[in-house]
Protein backbone atom coordinates (compact mmCIF):
# COMPACT_ATOMS: atom_id res chain seq x y z
CA UNK A 1 0.00 0.00 0.00
CA UNK A 2 2.70 2.58 1.10
CA UNK A 3 4.71 1.98 -2.09
CA UNK A 4 1.62 2.58 -4.34
CA UNK A 5 0.82 5.81 -2.47
CA UNK A 6 4.61 6.95 -3.03
CA UNK A 7 4.21 6.07 -6.24
CA UNK A 8 1.56 8.21 -6.97
CA UNK A 9 2.67 11.26 -5.18
CA UNK A 10 5.88 11.12 -7.22
CA UNK A 11 3.45 10.86 -10.53
CA UNK A 12 1.81 14.24 -9.16
CA UNK A 13 5.07 15.96 -8.39
CA UNK A 14 7.28 14.91 -10.91
CA UNK A 15 6.20 17.01 -13.99
CA UNK A 16 6.19 20.32 -12.15
CA UNK A 17 9.88 19.82 -11.91
CA UNK A 18 11.48 22.21 -14.62
CA UNK A 19 13.67 20.53 -16.78
CA UNK A 20 15.93 22.34 -19.66
CA UNK A 21 15.12 21.02 -23.27
CA UNK A 22 18.63 19.88 -24.80
CA UNK A 23 19.76 20.72 -28.02
CA UNK A 24 19.48 18.10 -30.34
CA UNK A 25 22.39 16.31 -31.85
CA UNK A 26 23.67 16.19 -35.31
CA UNK A 27 23.17 12.66 -35.08
CA UNK A 28 19.30 12.91 -34.84
CA UNK A 29 18.18 10.00 -32.98
CA UNK A 30 15.18 8.91 -32.18
CA UNK A 31 15.03 6.45 -29.03
CA UNK A 32 11.97 3.70 -28.95
CA UNK A 33 11.44 2.76 -25.47
CA UNK A 34 10.62 -1.18 -25.33
CA UNK A 35 10.59 -2.42 -21.38
CA UNK A 36 8.34 -5.46 -22.25
CA UNK A 37 10.16 -9.06 -22.51
CA UNK A 38 10.36 -12.02 -25.64
CA UNK A 39 6.72 -11.09 -26.78
CA UNK A 40 5.70 -7.85 -26.61
CA UNK A 41 9.29 -6.92 -28.07
CA UNK A 42 8.79 -9.13 -30.58
CA UNK A 43 4.90 -7.18 -31.75
CA UNK A 44 7.36 -3.70 -31.72
CA UNK A 45 9.12 -5.43 -35.04
CA UNK A 46 6.45 -4.62 -37.41
CA UNK A 47 6.83 -0.74 -36.15
CA UNK A 48 10.34 -0.69 -35.99
CA UNK A 49 10.48 -2.02 -40.28
CA UNK A 50 8.08 0.34 -40.77
CA UNK A 51 10.09 3.74 -39.11
CA UNK A 52 12.81 2.98 -40.49
CA UNK A 53 11.51 2.46 -44.18
CA UNK A 54 10.21 5.84 -43.55
CA UNK A 55 12.78 8.02 -41.59
CA UNK A 56 15.24 7.71 -43.89
CA UNK A 57 18.55 9.34 -42.16
CA UNK A 58 17.25 9.29 -38.35
CA UNK A 59 19.50 7.24 -36.03
CA UNK A 60 17.20 4.79 -34.09
CA UNK A 61 18.05 3.74 -30.81
CA UNK A 62 15.90 1.09 -28.45
CA UNK A 63 15.61 1.21 -25.07
CA UNK A 64 15.23 -2.44 -24.07
CA UNK A 65 15.47 -4.89 -20.09
CA UNK A 66 18.61 -6.91 -20.46
CA UNK A 67 16.31 -9.66 -21.72
CA UNK A 68 15.23 -8.31 -25.09
CA UNK A 69 18.88 -7.12 -26.15
CA UNK A 70 19.66 -9.70 -28.20
CA UNK A 71 16.55 -9.94 -30.11
CA UNK A 72 16.54 -6.36 -31.31
CA UNK A 73 20.32 -6.88 -32.51
CA UNK A 74 19.77 -9.93 -34.14
CA UNK A 75 16.48 -8.50 -36.59
CA UNK A 76 18.64 -5.24 -36.67
CA UNK A 77 15.60 -3.37 -36.24
CA UNK A 78 17.47 -0.47 -35.27
CA UNK A 79 20.66 1.32 -35.65
CA UNK A 80 21.55 0.85 -31.44
CA UNK A 81 20.09 -1.23 -28.87
CA UNK A 82 20.78 0.28 -25.49
CA UNK A 83 19.90 -2.05 -22.55
CA UNK A 84 18.24 -0.46 -19.32
CA UNK A 85 17.15 -2.70 -16.42
CA UNK A 86 13.58 -1.31 -16.44
CA UNK A 87 12.21 -1.22 -12.88
CA UNK A 88 9.30 -3.30 -12.57
CA UNK A 89 10.54 -5.90 -15.59
CA UNK A 90 13.19 -7.55 -14.31
CA UNK A 91 11.15 -10.69 -12.59
CA UNK A 92 12.86 -10.63 -9.24
CA UNK A 93 11.34 -8.82 -6.30
CA UNK A 94 11.94 -5.45 -5.23
CA UNK A 95 14.53 -4.74 -2.50
CA UNK A 96 14.96 -1.04 -2.59
CA UNK A 97 12.45 1.11 -3.08
CA UNK A 98 15.10 4.07 -3.79
CA UNK A 99 16.77 2.08 -6.53
CA UNK A 100 14.34 2.64 -9.02
CA UNK A 101 14.92 6.35 -8.95
CA UNK A 102 18.27 6.30 -8.61
CA UNK A 103 18.34 4.44 -11.93
CA UNK A 104 16.33 7.26 -13.50
CA UNK A 105 18.30 9.74 -12.67
CA UNK A 106 21.39 7.88 -13.82
CA UNK A 107 19.81 6.93 -17.46
CA UNK A 108 18.90 10.20 -17.72
CA UNK A 109 21.79 11.37 -17.86
CA UNK A 110 22.89 9.28 -19.97
CA UNK A 111 20.17 10.02 -22.23
CA UNK A 112 20.86 13.32 -22.43
CA UNK A 113 24.67 13.75 -23.50
CA UNK A 114 23.12 11.40 -26.53
CA UNK A 115 20.87 14.65 -26.97
CA UNK A 116 18.02 12.79 -28.66
CA UNK A 117 15.75 14.50 -30.89
CA UNK A 118 12.98 12.48 -30.03
CA UNK A 119 11.38 9.81 -27.78
CA UNK A 120 8.34 7.00 -28.68
CA UNK A 121 7.38 5.24 -25.24
CA UNK A 122 6.14 1.64 -27.08
CA UNK A 123 4.07 0.71 -23.99
CA UNK A 124 0.66 2.64 -22.91
CA UNK A 125 1.62 2.78 -19.24
CA UNK A 126 5.15 3.27 -19.36
CA UNK A 127 5.27 6.46 -16.85
CA UNK A 128 8.72 5.48 -15.47
CA UNK A 129 10.09 5.89 -19.38
CA UNK A 130 7.76 8.85 -20.09
CA UNK A 131 9.53 10.63 -16.75
CA UNK A 132 12.78 9.28 -18.00
CA UNK A 133 12.17 11.26 -21.36
CA UNK A 134 11.50 14.52 -19.58
CA UNK A 135 14.01 14.59 -17.46
CA UNK A 136 16.54 13.70 -19.94
CA UNK A 137 15.21 17.25 -21.79
CA UNK A 138 14.16 15.51 -24.89
CA UNK A 139 12.23 17.81 -27.32
CA UNK A 140 9.71 15.75 -28.85
CA UNK A 141 8.08 12.57 -26.64
CA UNK A 142 5.51 10.84 -27.74
CA UNK A 143 3.35 8.09 -26.46
CA UNK A 144 -0.45 7.06 -25.62
CA UNK A 145 -2.66 9.26 -24.04
CA UNK A 146 -3.01 7.55 -20.62
CA UNK A 147 -3.44 9.62 -17.66
CA UNK A 148 0.44 8.38 -16.36
CA UNK A 149 2.44 9.30 -19.26
CA UNK A 150 0.78 12.53 -20.32
CA UNK A 151 2.29 14.68 -17.77
CA UNK A 152 5.67 13.62 -19.05
CA UNK A 153 4.91 13.71 -23.19
CA UNK A 154 4.65 16.28 -25.99
CA UNK A 155 2.52 14.27 -28.35
CA UNK A 156 -0.19 12.12 -26.33
CA UNK A 157 -1.74 10.00 -28.72
CA UNK A 158 -5.28 8.77 -28.65
CA UNK A 159 -5.43 5.29 -29.64
CA UNK A 160 -7.21 3.74 -31.84
CA UNK A 161 -6.30 -0.15 -32.27
CA UNK A 162 -6.54 -3.27 -29.79
CA UNK A 163 -3.42 -5.07 -30.69
CA UNK A 164 -0.12 -4.43 -29.05
CA UNK A 165 1.32 -4.41 -33.30
CA UNK A 166 -0.89 -2.46 -34.10
CA UNK A 167 -0.35 0.44 -31.50
CA UNK A 168 2.84 0.42 -32.02
CA UNK A 169 2.68 1.33 -35.54
CA UNK A 170 -0.10 4.02 -34.33
CA UNK A 171 2.52 6.07 -32.19
CA UNK A 172 5.52 5.75 -34.40
CA UNK A 173 2.74 7.26 -37.25
CA UNK A 174 2.48 9.71 -34.99
CA UNK A 175 5.76 10.95 -34.51
CA UNK A 176 6.28 10.77 -38.10
CA UNK A 177 3.73 13.02 -38.88
CA UNK A 178 5.15 15.45 -36.20
CA UNK A 179 8.79 15.41 -37.81
CA UNK A 180 7.19 16.45 -41.04
CA UNK A 181 5.99 13.15 -43.29
CA UNK A 182 2.97 12.76 -44.96
CA UNK A 183 1.59 8.74 -43.65
CA UNK A 184 -1.89 8.57 -44.83
CA UNK A 185 -4.34 6.85 -42.58
CA UNK A 186 -4.86 3.52 -43.84
CA UNK A 187 -5.71 0.24 -42.16
CA UNK A 188 -3.49 -1.64 -39.88
CA UNK A 189 -3.42 -5.18 -40.65
CA UNK A 190 -0.50 -8.24 -40.04
CA UNK A 191 -0.78 -8.35 -44.20
CA UNK A 192 0.30 -4.72 -44.81
CA UNK A 193 2.86 -4.99 -41.66
CA UNK A 194 4.04 -8.51 -41.22
CA UNK A 195 6.13 -9.95 -38.21
CA UNK A 196 9.16 -10.73 -40.08
CA UNK A 197 11.87 -12.88 -38.44
CA UNK A 198 15.38 -13.04 -40.30
CA UNK A 199 16.52 -16.62 -41.72
CA UNK A 200 19.88 -17.62 -40.12
CA UNK A 201 21.55 -20.01 -42.07
CA UNK A 202 24.08 -20.88 -39.27
CA UNK A 203 21.78 -21.64 -36.74
CA UNK A 204 19.57 -23.98 -39.08
CA UNK A 205 22.30 -26.21 -40.03
CA UNK A 206 23.28 -26.66 -36.14
CA UNK A 207 19.41 -27.40 -35.22
CA UNK A 208 19.06 -29.82 -38.18
CA UNK A 209 22.13 -31.42 -36.79
CA UNK A 210 20.84 -32.10 -33.26
CA UNK A 211 17.50 -33.36 -34.97
CA UNK A 212 18.97 -35.84 -36.79
CA UNK A 213 21.55 -36.76 -34.03
CA UNK A 214 18.20 -37.52 -31.58
CA UNK A 215 16.46 -39.31 -34.54
CA UNK A 216 13.87 -36.42 -34.93
CA UNK A 217 12.46 -36.42 -38.51
CA UNK A 218 9.62 -34.51 -40.04
CA UNK A 219 7.04 -33.86 -39.16
CA UNK A 220 7.23 -32.77 -36.17
CA UNK A 221 5.68 -30.04 -33.46
CA UNK A 222 7.04 -27.98 -30.94
CA UNK A 223 5.15 -27.79 -27.75
CA UNK A 224 6.09 -24.37 -25.70
CA UNK A 225 4.53 -25.16 -22.36
CA UNK A 226 6.10 -22.64 -20.11
CA UNK A 227 5.28 -18.73 -19.76
CA UNK A 228 6.92 -15.84 -17.91
CA UNK A 229 3.40 -16.00 -15.92
CA UNK A 230 2.08 -19.20 -13.88
CA UNK A 231 -1.43 -18.05 -14.83
CA UNK A 232 -1.09 -18.63 -18.50
CA UNK A 233 -0.09 -21.81 -18.12
CA UNK A 234 -1.73 -25.52 -18.39
CA UNK A 235 -0.96 -27.84 -15.74
CA UNK A 236 1.69 -30.99 -16.70
CA UNK A 237 -0.93 -33.60 -17.18
CA UNK A 238 -2.83 -31.12 -19.85
CA UNK A 239 0.48 -31.05 -21.94
CA UNK A 240 1.28 -34.60 -21.38
CA UNK A 241 -2.34 -35.45 -23.24
CA UNK A 242 -1.80 -33.20 -25.72
CA UNK A 243 1.56 -35.05 -26.67
CA UNK A 244 -0.06 -38.47 -27.00
CA UNK A 245 -2.18 -36.97 -29.30
CA UNK A 246 -0.06 -35.15 -31.28
CA UNK A 247 2.18 -38.33 -31.26
CA UNK A 248 -1.49 -40.21 -32.60
CA UNK A 249 -1.66 -37.72 -35.82
CA UNK A 250 1.65 -38.76 -36.62
CA UNK A 251 3.67 -36.26 -34.99
CA UNK A 252 7.04 -36.54 -33.11
CA UNK A 253 7.19 -33.44 -30.50
CA UNK A 254 9.55 -31.21 -29.09
CA UNK A 255 9.51 -29.77 -25.94
CA UNK A 256 11.07 -26.30 -25.36
CA UNK A 257 11.37 -23.77 -22.64
CA UNK A 258 14.66 -22.04 -20.56
CA UNK A 259 16.52 -23.50 -18.13
CA UNK A 260 14.06 -22.86 -15.17
CA UNK A 261 11.30 -24.85 -16.77
CA UNK A 262 13.33 -27.89 -17.17
CA UNK A 263 11.24 -29.61 -14.31
CA UNK A 264 8.16 -28.83 -16.13
CA UNK A 265 9.58 -30.11 -19.42
CA UNK A 266 10.79 -33.07 -17.02
CA UNK A 267 7.30 -33.78 -15.99
CA UNK A 268 5.56 -33.59 -18.95
CA UNK A 269 7.77 -36.21 -20.69
CA UNK A 270 7.44 -38.78 -18.13
CA UNK A 271 3.96 -38.41 -17.64
CA UNK A 272 3.47 -38.85 -21.52
CA UNK A 273 2.70 -42.31 -22.84
CA UNK A 274 4.81 -41.25 -25.94
CA UNK A 275 8.65 -39.77 -25.57
CA UNK A 276 9.51 -36.27 -26.44
CA UNK A 277 12.60 -34.51 -27.02
CA UNK A 278 13.04 -32.19 -23.91
CA UNK A 279 15.24 -29.33 -24.84
CA UNK A 280 15.55 -27.29 -22.05
CA UNK A 281 17.75 -23.96 -22.22
CA UNK A 282 19.47 -25.82 -24.73
CA UNK A 283 18.83 -23.39 -27.49
CA UNK A 284 20.02 -19.64 -28.19
CA UNK A 285 17.80 -17.60 -29.42
CA UNK A 286 18.33 -17.57 -33.37
CA UNK A 287 18.52 -21.65 -33.14
CA UNK A 288 15.46 -21.51 -31.46
CA UNK A 289 14.06 -19.02 -34.08
CA UNK A 290 15.05 -21.72 -36.24
CA UNK A 291 13.89 -24.95 -34.84
CA UNK A 292 10.40 -23.22 -34.89
CA UNK A 293 10.41 -22.24 -38.61
CA UNK A 294 11.05 -25.99 -39.52
CA UNK A 295 8.18 -27.10 -37.66
CA UNK A 296 4.87 -28.46 -38.96
CA UNK A 297 2.93 -26.53 -36.27
CA UNK A 298 4.40 -25.16 -32.60
CA UNK A 299 2.06 -25.21 -29.27
CA UNK A 300 1.95 -22.93 -26.19
CA UNK A 301 0.11 -19.78 -24.04
CA UNK A 302 0.15 -16.74 -24.64
CA UNK A 303 4.06 -16.40 -24.89
CA UNK A 304 6.83 -14.98 -26.66
CA UNK A 305 8.21 -17.98 -28.27
CA UNK A 306 4.66 -18.18 -29.86
CA UNK A 307 5.13 -14.96 -31.08
CA UNK A 308 8.29 -15.79 -32.55
CA UNK A 309 6.86 -18.75 -34.39
CA UNK A 310 4.16 -16.71 -35.85
CA UNK A 311 7.72 -14.31 -37.08
CA UNK A 312 9.33 -17.46 -38.71
CA UNK A 313 5.85 -18.31 -40.52
CA UNK A 314 5.41 -21.68 -38.95
CA UNK A 315 1.52 -22.66 -38.14
CA UNK A 316 0.62 -21.47 -34.51
CA UNK A 317 -1.90 -22.88 -31.83
CA UNK A 318 -2.00 -20.32 -28.83
CA UNK A 319 -4.11 -21.13 -25.60
CA UNK A 320 -5.67 -18.27 -24.34
CA UNK A 321 -6.57 -17.62 -20.89
CA UNK A 322 -6.74 -14.75 -18.91
CA UNK A 323 -5.45 -12.40 -21.29
CA UNK A 324 -7.35 -11.29 -24.63
CA UNK A 325 -6.11 -12.18 -27.81
CA UNK A 326 -8.00 -9.33 -29.18
CA UNK A 327 -4.60 -7.36 -27.86
CA UNK A 328 -2.24 -10.28 -27.83
CA UNK A 329 -3.02 -12.94 -30.24
CA UNK A 330 -0.63 -13.97 -33.55
CA UNK A 331 -0.03 -10.73 -35.32
CA UNK A 332 -0.09 -13.12 -38.64
CA UNK A 333 -2.76 -14.66 -41.05
CA UNK A 334 -6.00 -16.71 -39.52
CA UNK A 335 -5.39 -19.58 -42.25
CA UNK A 336 -2.23 -20.14 -40.87
CA UNK A 337 -3.02 -19.36 -36.98
CA UNK A 338 -4.81 -20.61 -34.63
CA UNK A 339 -6.24 -19.22 -30.74
CA UNK A 340 -8.07 -21.49 -28.41
CA UNK A 341 -10.26 -19.57 -25.67
CA UNK A 342 -12.33 -20.21 -22.79
CA UNK A 343 -15.40 -18.05 -22.93
CA UNK A 344 -15.37 -18.34 -19.09
CA UNK A 345 -14.60 -14.75 -17.31
CA UNK A 346 -13.92 -13.83 -14.20
CA UNK A 347 -13.31 -10.42 -12.03
CA UNK A 348 -9.28 -11.37 -12.27
CA UNK A 349 -9.51 -11.40 -16.32
CA UNK A 350 -5.99 -9.50 -17.38
CA UNK A 351 -4.30 -10.31 -13.77
CA UNK A 352 -1.39 -12.07 -14.63
CA UNK A 353 0.38 -11.49 -11.62
CA UNK A 354 2.69 -13.56 -9.75
CA UNK A 355 -0.08 -14.37 -6.44
CA UNK A 356 -1.90 -16.33 -9.22
CA UNK A 357 -0.50 -19.61 -9.49
CA UNK A 358 -1.21 -22.27 -12.90
CA UNK A 359 -4.64 -24.00 -13.31
CA UNK A 360 -6.92 -20.56 -13.17
CA UNK A 361 -9.96 -21.86 -14.07
CA UNK A 362 -9.62 -19.90 -17.66
CA UNK A 363 -7.31 -22.52 -18.35
CA UNK A 364 -8.44 -25.27 -17.39
CA UNK A 365 -11.57 -24.97 -19.15
CA UNK A 366 -9.63 -25.16 -22.35
CA UNK A 367 -9.78 -29.04 -23.18
CA UNK A 368 -7.83 -31.31 -24.50
CA UNK A 369 -10.18 -32.06 -27.95
CA UNK A 370 -11.19 -28.58 -28.35
CA UNK A 371 -6.91 -28.14 -28.86
CA UNK A 372 -6.46 -30.94 -30.66
CA UNK A 373 -9.51 -30.15 -33.02
CA UNK A 374 -7.87 -26.37 -33.46
CA UNK A 375 -4.53 -28.29 -34.23
CA UNK A 376 -6.27 -30.67 -37.18
CA UNK A 377 -7.69 -27.87 -38.28
CA UNK A 378 -4.69 -25.61 -38.50
CA UNK A 379 -2.83 -28.72 -39.99
CA UNK A 380 -5.25 -28.85 -42.64
CA UNK A 381 -5.61 -25.21 -43.36
CA UNK A 382 -2.78 -24.08 -42.13
CA UNK A 383 0.14 -25.74 -44.00
CA UNK A 384 -1.66 -24.72 -47.09
CA UNK A 385 -1.74 -20.90 -46.43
Amino acid sequence: MLPDLARSIIRWIAPAIPVPICTPSVRREVVLVRPDHLGDAILTLPALRFFRQVAVGLTTTVLSGQWTAELFTITRAVDRVLPVAFPGFTRRPPTDLIQPYQLLIREAARLRRRAPLAMVLLRDDHWWGAWLGYLAGIPIRVGADHPYLRPFLTHPVPLRYEHVAARNIELVRALLRVLGHDIPESLLTAEDHPLIWPVNHAAQRRVQARLIAQGIQHPFAVIHPGSGAAAKCWPEQRWAALVDSLADLGLAVILTGSHSEQHLLDVIAKTAHTTPLVLAGQLALEELAELLRIASLVIGPDTGPLHLAVAVGTPTVHLFGPTRPERFGPWGSATRHRVVRSSLECPRCGDIGATRPCGVGCMMALSIECVVAAVKNCLTKGLAG
